[in-house]
């Protein structure tokens, strides 16, 4: 009796212990959570990410609520105006109450554990911080739809942008066809079995997204929970990863040229508006917006609104009233639908996730330890009347229903390869038909779907099918090489052309940056010399927002290209921008071979550091955009963000890196502690199992 006894209870404490959920954080700060169910998987993901990120996500959340100047002040009243004016609380509420009830116990169990942790440490939080407290699940939804529809989509500085274009009387203003380096951009590669020298199926993860504390801020984590296993990265407030992979799939996303936001002038008269031949009035709507001020009362502010059947009046101005129209909102399992992306195992699974059809926009690049590949132009596309892609990148009349729009194409309508026969799938935020080689036919696709010339990712995506096509087989060594290169495939298109004008100048400044640039390893490497030179060159002879193709001697080919594009089409015009590019150098730098990591920094917590990498406008693969200059010297602004090389083989090998480093609380030694695999241009391990997690713990919470 008493064995059995014992027995049982032994049982029960095994099953208890079984059941515990716990975090190990690892040496490199990242979470990771095995889960005795899938609710409490969630809420120790937001207890974990309230410890790492927990200022920036709570002033996120309050931001998303449109009442981040209630709460700080009028610096924010922008932002609120805007969210406001688009009615996100309220449709936010609409896609709470619309989640399956299951999901929604997950995301309440995320809110849940940023509470608790909250609570538990208040002395982490900061003071200015703690006004938003306590977060709900409606707030995890909020925030989703904000940065979402309403920043990477449908922004106010994308709305103004389009508007002036049209006072101005420009047809197109796409930004990703002005200022690449501007924007969220990626790079993503699958390798199949026939072009891996393993046989194993092999994938690239690697957003360039903004760093510092925006919403575009990952956070690497590991969850574990039944029948979930996915390594991957959620942007701060997503309580699922947008990236990742599992031991069996994964997948990694490009900003696509989708467009999902349209934009609708509008004939106004007498406080109506036209349409199909009949006035209509408006949907009018007024709010009170709060306004804290620095003696800690409040003003208000009435903010008034107008609805047109497309959507609110963004824009009002020297006679100008449009309206915007947002893909997407009517599907709110946004985040379901990255949950069961993560939960998929093989490509069906993954193609059913897809088919749920609620992320508006991203490719979708897609490996399995099967040797499937897939890469699809993934999102929401108005199934439109009328247009090509150029047509609706401007603002469009508002005047008919000829412009209306209402639904979208079908997952099976999306361009796409799977297993091409080329063995490899690859994007760099071109249009979709240079997928795979040979290009796709986009004849096949209303001429809405994306556009026709690749624009300023040109370079980049040129240098991603010269790495991918190299070589007959890609071996993981190589696929890690390939994504760490810091090669300038512009500087490999025209210095032929350059030095051959060069021989025939007799300006001694001229000989002279030629020389320099000879000796340069036409690399981004830190002790590159003649780096920055040609950065300078590029932009006095190309222009820094112009179109490079125009200006190369052979143009683009889109049949060939990998071998087309490159040569200079003006070379009196090349070999001034030479010489004033050397004289800008020298004034600035004291020399013409400067380092390129004298010039160009990584700096995150304490560090400030050489840096590697450039702009993918040249061609650079490692992308790194340095814009933030502090007296000659220029700090990474966007680019590398969270970067992983997977093969999927029998024994999964991984790494990954996060360049800025896993937490942004003050004080956190994980701010910086990535930025030296950066700078050796390396990846860390990825540990998956219990045991090698163990060797190398920081910390372990048991819930």
């Amino acid at each position: 009796m008493r064995t059995c006894l014992l027995a049982f209870v032994l049982a029960a404490s095994a099953a208890s212990a079984a059941a515990k959920t716990e975090i190990l954080w690892d040496r490199y700060g990242v979470a990771h959570i095995f889960a005795a169910d899938r609710e409490s998987m969630f809420y120790a993901e937001g207890w974990a990410q309230a410890q790492a990120q927990g200022n920036l996500l709570l002033r996120l959340y309050g931001e998303s609520r449109g009442r981040a100047a209630e709460y700080w002040g009028a610096s924010h009243l922008a932002l609120d105006r805007w969210l406001q004016l688009n009615g996100v609380p309220e449709r936010a509420k609409t896609w709470y109450e619309a989640q399956d009830p299951e999901f929604r116990k997950y995301l309440d169990a995320f809110a849940r554990g940023i509470n608790d942790y909250a609570q538990a440490h208040p002395d982490s939080i900061a003071p200015e911080s703690r006004v938003v407290l306590p977060v709900s699940g409606l707030d995890v939804v909020e925030h989703t739809l904000r940065a979402v529809h309403y920043m990477y989509m449908g922004s106010m500085e994308r709305a103004e942008r389009e508007s002036k274009a049209y006072l101005k009387g420009r047809p197109v203003s796409q930004i990703w066809r002005e200022d690449p380096d501007a924007v969220p951009g990626s790079n993503t590669w699958t390798i199949g079995p026939s072009h891996s020298a393993s046989g194993n199926a092999m994938l690239i993860i690697n957003p360039h997204l903004n760093w510092g504390d925006t919403f575009y801020r990952y956070m690497e984590v590991h969850l574990v929970g039944p029948g979930y296993d996915l390594y991957g990265a959620p942007q701060i407030g997503f309580p699922t990863p947008v990236v990742g992979f599992n031991p069996h799939a994964g997948w990694g996303r490009t900003v696509n040229t989708i467009d999902t936001v349209d934009f609708y002038a509008l004939k106004v008269k007498g406080g109506q508006y036209e349409f199909d031949g009949a006035l209509r009035d408006f949907e009018r709507q007024t709010k009170t917006l709060k306004i804290k001020q620095a003696d800690g009362s409040f003003k208000e502010e009435r903010l008034e609104i107008r609805r047109s059947v497309q959507g609110p009046v963004v824009f009002d101005q020297q006679g100008a009233t449009i309206a915007m129209r947002v893909a997407g909102l009517d599907r709110p399992k946004m985040l379901e639908q990255w949950f069961r992306m993560g939960e998929a195992t093989n490509l069906d699974q993954f193609k059913d996730a897809l088919r749920m059809g609620c992320v508006p926009m991203w490719n979708a690049n897609y490996a399995d330890a099967q040797g499937h590949i897939m890469l699809v132009f993934n999102g929401l596309v108005p199934r439109r009347k009328t247009g090509d892609q150029a047509y609706w990148a401007g603002v469009v009349p508002g005047d008919t229903s000829k412009t209306m729009w209402d639904g979208y194409l079908s997952f099976d309508e999306l361009p796409k390869s799977i297993d091409p026969k080329a063995g490899f799938n690859q994007n760099t935020n071109e249009p979709p038909w240079w997928t795979t080689l040979p290009p796709l036919d986009a004849s096949k696709y209303p001429p809405y779907v994306a556009p026709l010339k690749m624009g300023n990712t040109l370079f980049r995506t040129k240098r991603s099918l010269h790495m991918i096509t190299e070589q007959p087989k890609i071996s993981y060594e190589t696929l890690l090489a390939n994504k760490l290169s810091t090669r300038v495939e512009l500087a490999d298109a025209v210095l032929p052309d350059l030095f051959k004008a060069a021989e025939g100048s007799s300006d001694p400044a001229v000989k002279e940056a030629a020389a320099v640039l000879a000796q340069w390893d036409r690399a981004t490497d830190i002790n590159s010399r003649g780096a920055v030179l040609f950065r300078i060159f590029a932009d006095q002879y190309f222009g820094t927002n112009g179109d490079i193709d125009e200006r190369l001697r052979v143009k683009f080919d889109p049949a060939y290209p990998v071998q087309s594009a490159y040569g200079l089409a003006d070379s009196a015009r090349a070999l001034e921008a030479l010489a004033k590019a050397a004289a800008e150098c020298r004034k600035t730098y004291g020399s013409l071979d400067v380092q390129w990591g004298q010039v160009n920094r990584f700096a995150a917590g304490t560090a400030d550091v050489p840096g590697d990498g450039g702009p993918g406008r040249l061609g650079v693969f490692r992308t790194i955009t340095y814009s933030k200059k502090v007296g000659d010297r220029y700090y990474a602004a966007s680019g590398e963000t969270f970067v992983c090389a997977i093969e999927f083989a029998a024994a999964q090998r991984a790494q990954c890196a996060l360049s800025y480093g896993n937490s942004s609380q003050p004080g956190s030694v994980h701010q910086e502690d990535q930025l030296p695999l950066m700078m050796e241009k390396r990846l860390h391990p990825v540990w998956r199992e219990r045991a090698e997690i163990e060797r190398n713990l920081e910390k372990r919470e048991t819930f």
